[in-house]
């Protein structure tokens, strides 16, 4: 654990915000990096007009096969840096099927936020709470099944989706090989 001196010691929200892992941290940063990175570079104009129509980049001069390969290799890096924090900082442990189902809540999180990387996060946070709550609730002693507490994060999901993936407006060559 890593305490940001002076934050970490407020009331209630200093210990849960700034006494977290180092990874952590590491996490916000690669947020912003991301941000800068698609929003302030060339590289990150490359990816959105390869997302958009990859023949029209292609005819501007883009590399479209280097450009997805890149964006592959980056999204790959960073969820190979999500399971170290859960395999390392969060559990100290590796177990079989300990992700249970945590991709599909980043890949719904990327939807709900509207492929951008601040709404994303909002909602990785979202479903991190409705996640923590299967281990808050049973502390306060409230009679709640387990079971609910455990698909909480997986309805608040469907819900998420179903409701807002008609206004998300996804990359035009999403699918496209």
């Amino acid at each position: 654990k890593v305490a940001v001196p002076g934050l970490s010691e407020i009331p209630v929200i200093g210990p849960a915000l700034f006494n977290q892992t180092g990874l952590t941290y590491v996490a916000f940063g690669l947020v912003l990096l991301t941000w800068a990175l698609l929003k302030y570079t060339s590289f990150g104009l490359a990816v959105r007009a390869v997302g958009e129509d990859p023949r029209a980049a292609d005819q501007a001069g883009i590399n479209v096969t280097r450009t997805r390969y890149l964006g592959v290799l980056y999204a790959g890096a960073l969820a190979g840096l999500g399971g170290a924090f859960m395999s390392v900082a969060d559990s100290n442990t590796f177990t079989e099927g300990m992700t249970k189902g945590a991709g599909y809540l980043a890949i719904t999180a990327v939807i709900f936020g509207g492929w951008n990387p601040w709404k994303t996060l909002a909602a990785c946070l979202l479903f991190g709470f409705a996640t923590a709550l299967q281990f808050l609730v049973p502390t306060l002693k409230l009679d709640v099944p387990v079971a609910l507490l455990l698909m909480l994060p997986y309805v608040l999901a469907l819900f998420a989706v179903a409701g807002f993936v008609g206004t998300s407006r996804q990359p035009s060559a999403l699918t496209l090989a």
